[in-house]
């Protein structure tokens, strides 16, 4: 093929294993080599039952006019060794993906960054770390997740609520992911990548690829809150052999939810109380912190009950010594005021430091 890049988006959709397209590649040097040599009974014997597949696609008119459709779609290419392919993930990863599919401001891949994940099924307290520490960490890091709910969507919506940036990176293709409304007026400030064509379903064998390149892109890895068999422990893994600087936020040891984040910290993961922690492992000085009115009045007394946790409405009332009208009055004042969050089953949350 005229262009090296078109050979590479070739092997990168062959069906190869990226373990096999790399063998090539020491071998052949470049993929245009490759192709010239698809008549090689070796390589027949050694690409498998992908031989047939890369055989039909070498064909450059075809390719090229895959790359027009994706570009339709508005996404771009980030091919290794060309233009703003992350050299962070080329650096740490035995076998990166050749290609990668880009929609949003990939100049992001180029900046301090910082991966935070954690479990789907998070508690309050990991929802609230998630967010009020990614709202910090955004003035000084890009924030890298993963699209899941839970801790990787908390912290991505928190960054962009923030006025930061963020990268979300896809376990699927661009069309098979459903955008969340906090991610559709974020203009230049996102970034979703993935290593997977744009019409790809997410399986459950593409997971362990997808965190890597979480940890690849990034600085440091930050896990908020995991059980023992969270996949953001994957993640925390790929930040160890990757030479990545790990964090993990420490949680009850009466939780599941925390077992995966202690085992962390008994592994040698550093332990992370707050940002400032982060921002010093980085040898980053941590911004001024955002300061909150103090609550006042009747206000204080609601937020000093529930500074020790959420606390039921019955709970709050009793301990105001108010009737139910007139503390639905004020955590209603309260909630409109962004200071407590009503939550299931009447639980209330305090949403000020």
């Amino acid at each position: 093929m005229t262009d090296e890049r078109k050979a590479y988006y070739w092997l990168h959709t062959s069906g190869l294993s990226p373990r096999r397209m790399y063998a090539l590649l020491d071998i052949y040097g470049k993929p245009s080599e490759i192709i010239k040599g698809l008549d090689s009974d070796k390589l027949r014997e050694f690409c498998g039952g992908a031989y047939e597949n890369m055989a039909r696609r070498a064909d450059e008119e075809l390719i090229t006019e895959e790359l027009r459709a994706i570009g339709r779609r508005g996404l771009r290419l980030l091919v290794r060794g060309y233009g703003n392919y992350p050299e962070k993930l080329s650096a740490c990863e035995e076998f990166p993906p050749l290609v990668l599919y880009a929609e949003g401001n990939d100049e992001l891949l180029g900046r301090p960054s910082l991966a935070v994940v954690g479990s789907r099924a998070c508690t309050d307290y990991g929802r609230r770390v998630a967010t009020e520490w990614a709202e910090e960490l955004s003035a000084s890091f890009v924030i890298v997740s993963g699209h899941a709910t839970g801790i990787d969507g908390y912290a991505v919506k928190s960054a962009l609520a923030a006025g930061g940036c963020a990268i979300c990176v896809l376990a699927c293709g661009h069309d098979a992911f459903a955008r969340p409304e906090y991610m559709k007026d974020a203009g230049n400030r996102l970034l979703l990548v993935g290593a997977y064509p744009p019409d790809r379903k997410a399986n459950k064998f593409v997971y362990h690829e997808r965190n890597r390149v979480i940890s690849g892109i990034s600085d440091g890895v930050l896990v908020v809150e995991a059980g023992e068999k969270s996949g953001a422990l994957i993640t925390a893994t790929a930040a160890a052999e990757q030479g990545k600087p790990l964090f993990a936020v420490p949680g009850s040891v009466l939780s599941t939810r925390s077992a995966g984040t202690n085992g962390l910290l008994r592994g040698g993961a550093v332990a992370a109380t707050s940002p400032s922690d982060i921002f010093e492992d980085m040898g980053l000085d941590a911004p001024a912190r955002k300061r909150y009115a103090e609550p006042t009045g009747r206000y204080a007394a609601v937020a000093e009950i529930l500074r020790c946790g959420d606390a039921h409405f019955d709970t709050v009332a009793e301990k105001l010594g108010m009737r139910a009208g007139d503390t639905a009055e004020l955590l209603g004042e309260m909630e409109m005021e962004g200071l407590v969050e009503r939550k299931m089953m009447n639980y209330y949350s305090l949403l000020v430091r």
